[in-house]
């Protein structure tokens, strides 16, 4: 009777420890993946601020061009077609508008019309370490939500398939002792 109340205890407290092994790695997961989010968001906007920087210093700091619009809104989808963005949008060091793409023309209309979770980015768009103006990049949170649910479901299948694993050669190793226990006890 001790023999199967200690394998009762030792069973449940197996199971205890493997949903709680589960939660700490869901959750250190989760908190790694959310560092990634905004490392890469700030990489891009950064990036995406180096190579405007020249353009802008040369189109709109030297030359005041007035058709410089389509050949920004070209280099803005370039950029809006790499990625999971709701829009970007380029200004000069003054705050004004130089050219937008995507579906966001204004941050507050656009959360007064969708309640939709998003995180920006803004990195300054600097030329001989003078600011000569900025981009902000907003991304979409829901397709961030989506890949961490595709990644914690491929946790979950993982991880019902080695309790099944587990449970196979925790099986098989019982049977193999009790044969030869049996073994022993009949010689």
């Amino acid at each position: 009777m001790t023999r199967y109340l200690i394998r009762t205890i030792f069973i449940v407290t197996s199971l205890f420890a493997v949903a709680w092994v589960w939660q700490i790695q869901h959750h250190t997961t989760q908190a790694h993946y959310a560092v990634y989010t905004q490392q890469l968001g700030q990489r891009l906007s950064q990036i995406a601020a180096g190579s405007l920087s020249p353009w802008l210093n040369d189109t709109i700091m030297k030359t005041e061009q007035s058709n410089y619009r389509e050949q920004l809104e070209y280099t803005l989808n370039t950029y809006l077609d790499l990625g999971h963005f709701r829009g970007i949008t380029v200004f000069n060091r003054y705050g004004v508008e130089l050219g937008n793409v995507g579906e966001i023309d204004s941050i507050v209309g656009f959360i007064e019309q969708h309640h939709l979770p998003f995180s920006v980015f803004i990195s300054p768009i600097t030329v001989n370490d003078d600011t000569a103006g900025y981009i902000r990049f907003v991304v979409d949170d829901d397709i961030i939500v989506a890949q961490q649910l595709q990644l914690q479901k491929q946790q979950q299948g993982m991880f019902i398939v080695i309790l099944l694993i587990g449970m196979f050669i925790g099986g098989f190793a019982i049977r193999l002792y009790y044969r030869k226990a049996r073994y022993a006890f009949a010689k």
